[in-house]
């Protein structure tokens, strides 16, 4: 479908969506709307194998909710889409998603970001939760994302001041992937979603689900998920094509069967 706020590219086995919401690429309603629209045309897509989601412009990924939507928020009006339950379905996506962060992000920008499986960050951009600044609390996730990928103190002290983090501090604590020069954010994006597109589309789908319930639940459970998951892919014709590619010296050819 045509779409407003996105723009979006596809390329071999992978798909760019970027964010574009001038000036600061706010996520409106408009934009949570055409992102879950994305999503759903994406699912059963054999040619999309991954999703590349960065922002318009050098300077922002994206500065957050927009705000002239808060008041409907204030006077008790349920929003169309809801951005916690939004960024709830990328993280349980069963493709993966890569945050391409070419400028920095704010709020529910940086949420955004959270949610995404991977991420990949300007030296010169840096991440925050700054809400608290405002009066109110990250309402998108961020309370519970954040504290788990890079520990309670760091997260407590990010959220309770609103101070940024900055590039480097995000890498050393495992908050992205990987930091790159501003101007290639997007390029090692898309090198990284061609060589997931690449990968064994049941498998990867399988790792996002045992390690996404997993961390929610006991160790005990989480192997549980985990050996449901080993049994699907065994059975599977890209177990197969991969052992025969293998003893064949070929590199693989997965159908995601």
């Amino acid at each position: 479908m045509p779409y407003a706020k996105l723009v979006v590219e596809r390329e071999n086995g992978y798909l760019v969506a970027t964010i574009n919401n001038p000036p600061v690429n706010a996520l409106s309603q408009a934009v949570l709307k055409e992102l879950s629209l994305l999503l759903d045309e994406c699912l059963n897509d054999e040619g999309v194998r991954a999703i590349v989601l960065t922002g318009s412009g050098e300077k922002l990924f994206s500065a957050g909710a927009d705000i002239n939507e808060f008041k409907d928020v204030r006077e008790g009006k349920e929003p169309e889409i809801s951005g916690q339950e939004l960024f709830s379905k990328i993280e349980n996506y069963p493709k993966p998603v890569i945050a391409a962060l070419q400028g920095s992000s704010y709020g529910g920008g940086t949420e955004l970001a959270l949610a995404c499986h991977l991420r990949i960050l300007s030296a010169s951009a840096q991440m925050a939760l700054p809400e608290v600044r405002l009066g109110i609390i990250p309402g998108w996730g961020g309370t519970q994302r954040l504290p788990r990928l890079i520990g309670k103190t760091r997260a407590l002290l990010a959220m309770l001041t609103g101070d940024p983090i900055g590039a480097q501090d995000a890498l050393a604590w495992g908050l992205v992937n990987k930091v790159v020069p501003a101007g290639d954010v997007l390029a090692e994006a898309k090198a990284l979603a061609a060589r997931l597109a690449k990968g064994a589309p049941l498998a990867i789908r399988e790792i996002l689900r045992a390690v996404n319930q997993g961390l929610n639940t006991t160790i005990e459970e989480g192997l549980k998920i985990e050996r449901a998951g080993s049994a699907v892919v065994f059975a599977s014709e890209d177990a197969k094509e991969g052992s025969l590619a293998f003893f064949e010296k070929r590199p693989p050819n997965f159908k995601g069967r």
